[in-house]
């Protein structure tokens, strides 16, 4: 049993490989679909075909036997059976033949018309990531040096107060930059590396990291766990995605107004669950659709006391990111009264872990046997 698992790993790697390509890459889902509705129009072509050959034989059975002389009347059968083998073989060779025409040019056919689209993606990618990395620098020697001004203890209050908004502001644009470099590298699910991490221990982490920012907007940040729970991921990918909920359930939550952001990871047989709850503004119905769309921010005008000037790629980064792990991200909230994340991945259990269960279920399977 060992060996025949063993040997099927390698085809179900590259079953997993493609059915990723196809989810996460927009060009080769769309010559897939191309070619299955062109395949589909084949197979209702050969149905058509195979009605018309039908109603043919029909016919001409029905016009041998009204014309067939009544002593020889006993051909008939054999002659039907020979007009269905015929049909049948006829249909075989037909549905096969158009069935690989179509996907040979339904192939073509995607890689021709979709290649000004594929090119456009691909010159979109390397220009955002070209231009953060070109950012990047002269952002750092600004921030530098509005750190090193800020140092001085002479500055008057208003140039201090300048400054500190340029330090600011300057924060906030490397944050886009960071998301866009990441949101560019976490499209392409097959360059990331996933090892065994404690969800646990990085949720742990990241709202240690986010205590300060909580307490200077007044609002208790509590984590609840049930123990480790393990899930097989990157590292930086996961503690992104529960920076980027944390920092969202933060910022949208009304300063000094006893808000609360919740924290629960849990477990089963089977998944980990990660949810982050806020006491916040919330997200009216019709941008919940749409909050997962790269540069889409809701309508936060409504509401006081809350941070605004994201970039639109936080969530969109968190939903890749989910995908190239293989699970699924959900929301749920109501205007005035919070909103929540879930985020759900598979559950990884170690080797030695995963043979003994498996070695349990063998010897239970020989009982049942016996």
């Amino acid at each position: 049993m060992e060996n025949q698992t063993r040997s099927s790993r390698p085809y179900a790697a590259s079953v997993t490989a493609l059915t990723d390509r196809y989810r996460y890459n927009p060009y080769v889902r769309s010559t897939v679909n191309i070619i299955l509705l062109q395949v589909l129009l084949t197979i209702i072509i050969v149905l058509v075909f195979g009605y018309a050959l039908r109603f043919q034989q029909d016919n001409t059975l029905a016009t041998i036997n009204r014309t067939d002389d009544p002593s020889t009347r006993t051909v008939s059968a054999p002659l039907e059976r020979s007009l269905e083998d015929v049909r049948d073989t006829t249909l075989q060779y037909a549905l096969v033949g158009l069935v690989l025409l179509t996907a040979f040019f339904g192939y073509l056919t995607s890689r021709y018309a979709l290649r000004p689209t594929r090119i456009s993606l691909q010159f979109q990618k390397r220009f955002i990531g070209n231009m953060a990395h070109e950012l990047r620098t002269p952002l750092a020697i600004i921030k530098t040096n509005t750190e090193v001004a800020l140092m001085d203890s002479h500055l008057s209050p208003s140039i201090r107060e300048i400054l500190t908004t340029t330090s600011e502001e300057l924060d906030r644009i490397s944050e886009t930059i960071n998301n866009l470099l990441s949101f560019e590298s976490m499209v392409r699910p097959s360059k990331v590396t996933l090892v065994a991490i404690d969800m646990t221990e990085i949720a742990r982490s990241v709202v240690d990291r986010h205590r300060a920012l909580a307490e200077s907007r007044g609002i208790a940040l509590m984590l609840e766990t049930t123990g480790p729970a393990l899930v097989l991921g990157n590292t930086t990918g996961i503690d992104q995605v529960l920076t980027n909920l944390i920092k969202n359930a933060l910022n949208y939550t009304s300063r000094h107004a006893k808000g609360e952001v919740q924290v629960r990871v849990a477990s089963d047989d089977r998944s980990v669950t990660v949810s982050v709850s806020d006491t916040g503004i919330g997200i009216a119905k019709k941008d919940l659709y749409s909050i997962f769309q790269p540069f889409y921010r809701a309508d936060t005008s409504r509401a006081r006391g809350v941070s605004g000037g994201t970039s639109g790629l936080g969530l969109a980064i968190v939903n890749e990111i989910v995908r190239a792990h293989h699970g699924k991200i959900s929301v749920r909230s109501a205007l005035n009264r919070g909103t929540t994340f879930t985020v759900e991945l598979p559950r990884h259990y170690p080797q030695e872990v995963a043979a003994e269960t498996e070695e349990k279920d063998e010897e239970e399977a020989k009982i049942d046997v016996a």
